[in-house]
């Protein structure tokens, strides 16, 4: 049920540019001040001035970090920082990375997705926020471009889109290979024989898309789309509003990885870690280990037997608290039949119903705004920082799996905020769309606004 298509995609100009490492970024919405600062001294292209551009304190319509993007996307392309390809393709996207000891290869495809297709089924898991949305359709507003990558899965047991993207590489060699700040590296690989983007594009047909990253950039696009129709604005061949720039990943990819998001709680008022262990007593097994390793073997052999179990650490306790919910029933008391069992079912669900909120008063509004909680990937990470800085507590959380993103996506519902982080990111300035639009017979460019 998703059409996808080839495109002439822009990619930087190594000859003009130097080090490619240096000009790309992580998606836009993880990029804080510090490491937008950081990207914006790596170098004088890095796209990072597009994406997520400075905010100046004499900002007007007519100069504002929007603005600005778009100023740097036509001068990059006037000076050839930034080339057209010769030809369209679809691009293999190999991310190769390791995690606790292990390497994988997680591999994905990049196309266009029409946006247009009455028969298209895109399915989401997150919620989506009004501030995020409304940034990143003034960007595209401004540089009628695909910037970013929307993260996409799709259910293919059989392996048959790898299998014609690998065939349809044939041994070819990377157009680009970069490393991140993490680590993993980033290879991109163009496709161009139409037979087999004819065959990837039959199998796609049949296929739903489910959104790992990338939601309020999917709402963004269509929004967009939306906005360009009723200004009888016309698409032009395939690069353009009705067709969005994606990386699709089979759900079924050994090399697919999900994170757990821990949560650090902070400036909590009256926070007491002995009481507020008593009260949980009531519904959670509760287990003390001295050493950190005993504590993350009994977290993770809990996640695999099936269990709701968190651990937890806190400042005035000595060692560690393994948490085990003792009847998953106690959900369905507590969510009130507001969602499917697989949400109400859901660790990340069990840990901000059962214990941030109904014991410590951290509601989901708390948690939106992240008063009280910080978000945080790595276990030793956050176990580091408790007792520092005003930190009190934290959480350890086994990752979401795979199933459990997609039956909720299949259920229609949303998962609560920063359920799933899938790993590693995809870079942003591996390659991009820039759109073609006939506007002759529409309204004028956003006049109004």
């Amino acid at each position: 049920m998703a059409k996808i298509a080839s495109f002439r995609g822009y990619r930087y100009n190594k000859a003009e540019v130097g080090d490619l490492n240096k000009v790309v970024t992580q998606p836009y919405d993880i990029i804080d001040d510090t490491l937008r600062d950081e990207y914006y001294n790596r170098n004088e292209y890095n796209v990072v001035r597009i994406i997520k551009g400075v905010i100046k304190e004499l900002d007007n319509p007519n100069d504002n970090q929007y603005t600005r993007a778009a100023g740097f996307w036509n001068k990059w392309i006037d000076e050839r920082v930034l080339i057209k390809e010769g030809g369209p393709a679809i691009y293999a996207y190999f991310q190769e990375y390791t995690v606790e000891g292990t390497t994988y290869i997680r591999k994905g495809l990049i196309a266009l997705v029409d946006l247009d297709d009455d028969n298209a089924k895109v399915r989401a898991h997150e919620k989506t926020l009004s501030g995020p949305k409304a940034d990143r359709l003034k960007l595209m507003k401004a540089t009628e471009a695909n910037d970013g990558q929307i993260f996409m899965l799709y259910d293919d047991p059989e392996n048959r889109i790898n299998d014609l993207v690998e065939g349809g590489m044939m041994g070819a060699k990377p157009v680009m290979e970069v490393k991140d700040d993490f680590g993993a590296i980033h290879r991109l690989y163009r496709i161009t024989r139409p037979g087999v983007i004819l065959d990837i594009n039959d199998v796609f047909e049949n296929l739903e898309l489910f959104i790992a990253d990338g939601h309020h950039r999917f709402e963004t696009a269509v929004n967009y789309m939306n906005e360009c129709n009723e200004r009888n604005w016309k698409p032009v061949g395939s690069e353009t509003f009705t067709f969005r720039m994606m990386t699709m990943v089979n759900m079924h990819d050994p090399g697919l990885t999900i994170l757990p998001t821990h949560r650090l709680v902070h400036s909590l008022d009256g926070f007491n870690p002995d009481k507020f262990l008593a009260k949980a007593a009531s519904d959670f097994e509760i287990t003390e280990y001295v050493d950190r390793s005993e504590l993350y073997t009994a977290l993770n052999e809990g996640g695999k037997a099936g269990k709701s179990v968190f651990g937890f650490s806190a400042e005035g306790i000595d060692g560690y608290r393994l948490l085990t919910l003792k009847d998953p029933t106690l959900m369905d008391k507590l969510v009130e039949g507001e969602h499917s069992e697989i949400w109400s079912r859901l660790d990340v669900t069990v840990l901000h119903t059962a214990l941030l909120d109904r014991i410590l008063g951290i509601t989901a509004e708390k948690l939106a705004s992240y008063s009280n909680v910080h978000y945080i990937r790595g276990r030793d990470e956050i176990l580091d920082l408790v007792g520092k800085d005003g930190n009190q507590a934290a959480f350890l959380i086994n990752a979401t799996r795979m199933d459990q993103v997609r039956d909720v996506a299949l259920a229609g519902e949303r998962m609560p905020q920063k359920s799933t982080d899938f790993f590693p990111k995809l870079l942003t300035g591996m390659v991009m769309m820039k759109m073609q639009i006939d506007k002759s017979m529409g309204l004028a460019r956003y006049d109004s606004e």
